[in-house]
């Protein structure tokens, strides 16, 4: 640690989205939109993951089938992960409401270790948000 002598926790707030690999919206896989969708409202980041095994109370994906479409196996679980404040994670929720109809959705509130390259990042983010304030229009018309 770089002359810190006290370890720094932050509250984050996972989205874990289960779903089947079959599962389709919009002619791709709902994983893939599910992190599109969390790109285009720029979230923190995310992961998918999947399965080796799995099941659920129900059938889920095209016409309920057993196998998947894409690895011709059975439909394995897929888990999206996503982390970032509470607040930007509920950006997606309305979307995941209207479209997760096959899927399982989870909010958890979790603490994180601060690192020192959260810090670096940080501090650039802060960096570049003071130039454009100190770079206002009214300077750039003179």
């Amino acid at each position: 640690m770089k002359g810190c002598d006290i370890m720094e926790f932050r509250k984050v707030t996972f989205l874990k989205v289960y779903t089947g690999e079959d599962l389709i919206l919009d002619d791709k896989p709902f994983y893939k939109a599910v992190i599109e969708e969390a790109m285009r409202l720029k979230l923190a980041g995310g992961t998918v993951s999947r399965g080796i095994g799995g099941y659920a109370s129900t059938k889920r994906g095209i016409d309920h089938k057993i196998g998947s479409i894409f690895t011709g196996m059975p439909n394995m679980p897929v888990v999206v992960e996503i982390v970032d404040k509470r607040e930007n994670i509920e950006k997606i929720l309305p979307w995941l409401e209207k479209y997760a109809t096959k899927a399982l959705v989870l909010v958890e509130e979790s603490t994180c270790l601060v690192t020192d390259y959260m810090r670096e990042e940080e501090a650039k983010k802060a960096h570049e948000a003071q130039k454009i304030k100190t770079t206002s229009p009214e300077e750039d018309a003179e």
